[in-house]
């Protein structure tokens, strides 16, 4: 079967050793754009071990990274006690109308890891906007539009005994957070996706729905593997999960994702557009950042109704 996505000749573009400072491992990037610029948010793992969140710039996208010196999100700030232990696993999106970025990041404490939104108007500095959704929780991803007049946030919340399906909150000022729905479960039995299921980067509007890629994780003999799914969301009521796809779209096979700190690991968080292609801006072997690119209508051909994979994707309560 031809590959749905292709990889960087250049990969991995971004490692611990083109960071202007010491660093554990680079990964798991936000991606958006600014002028003429693309910019990745890059958890950077200092040798403390902690996370900061940094910028990336760079002209093409590819090569020629300029670093920030400073973090546009710091840990271990004393007014930010949600924050103790790091800022991680960025997702960025920047709403028009405010001409602002809105950041979700993981908050990580000694009570947990939480999801964060701060927002800011120049990618150099952040302001802190609220904890949203109170540990334990990941992968807060937030849509870039409003949808029938509210805010909306994807986001995984830990639901003991091994529960952890995606899930939507909405929003009316993108601080007070509710209206829960269960969005997309884990897979069955030894499904890819059979352990947890979390969001990549921003769902994508496109004519059929919201596309999304999030990560599915399987056990083998004692490791975690994650791959790359997709799904696609109602326009207009996206609770709704019209389509998914029943295997996995993009796994570890670079020697840089199956060799690192977590091995076997492709971890989707960035995502940009070039007319028809998809740019998807990835963690691998959480150690370094990647690029693979893919045809928008060869990732929606990999969705399948839910009434073929024989299941119901709708949420028990209806908006």
């Amino acid at each position: 079967m031809k590959p749905i996505f292709k990889r960087s000749r250049h990969n991995p573009i971004l490692t611990p050793d083109d960071m202007p400072f010491r660093a554990g491992a680079v990964l798991n990037p936000g991606a958006t754009r600014q002028g003429s610029d693309v910019v990745l948010l890059i958890r950077a793992e200092l040798s403390s071990g902690r996370s900061d969140i940094y910028t990336a710039r760079s002209k093409d996208g590819v090569c020629n990274w300029q670093i920030s010196d400073e973090p546009i999100l710091r840990h271990g700030e004393p007014e930010y006690r949600y924050e103790e232990y790091g800022c991680e696993d960025p997702r960025v999106v920047y709403i028009d109308e405010e001409k602002t970025w809105y950041i979700t990041y993981t908050a990580y404490s000694s009570v947990g890891a939480a999801i964060a939104i701060a927002r800011s108007t120049d990618l150099v500095t952040a302001e802190r906007l609220c904890l949203a959704l109170s540990p334990n929780n990941k992968d807060g991803t937030l849509f870039p539009r409003k949808v029938g007049g509210q805010w909306m946030m994807l986001h995984r919340p830990d639901a003991g005994g091994g529960i952890e399906n995606i899930w939507i909150a909405s929003s009316p000022d993108l601080i007070h957070w509710g209206n829960p729905h269960s969005l997309l479960p884990e897979g069955k039995g030894p499904a890819w996706d059979g352990v947890k299921v979390g969001t990549g980067p921003p769902p994508l509007l496109t004519e059929e729905g919201w596309l999304l890629l999030y990560h599915g994780v399987k056990q083998y003999a004692g490791a975690q593997v994650y791959r790359v799914g997709s799904a696609l969301l109602d326009s207009t009521t996206p609770h709704q999960v019209l389509a998914r796809s029943p295997y996995f779209i993009f796994q570890a096979d670079a020697w840089y994702e199956m060799s690192g700190l977590v091995p076997n690991v492709v971890f989707p968080t960035g995502l940009l557009t070039s007319g028809d292609e998809l740019w998807l801006y990835y963690g691998a072997a959480d150690s370094c950042i990647c690029l693979a690119t893919a045809s928008i209508q060869d990732v929606l051909s990999t969705l399948e109704a839910p009434t073929k994979q024989g299941a119901v994707w709708l949420p028990q309560n209806e908006v």
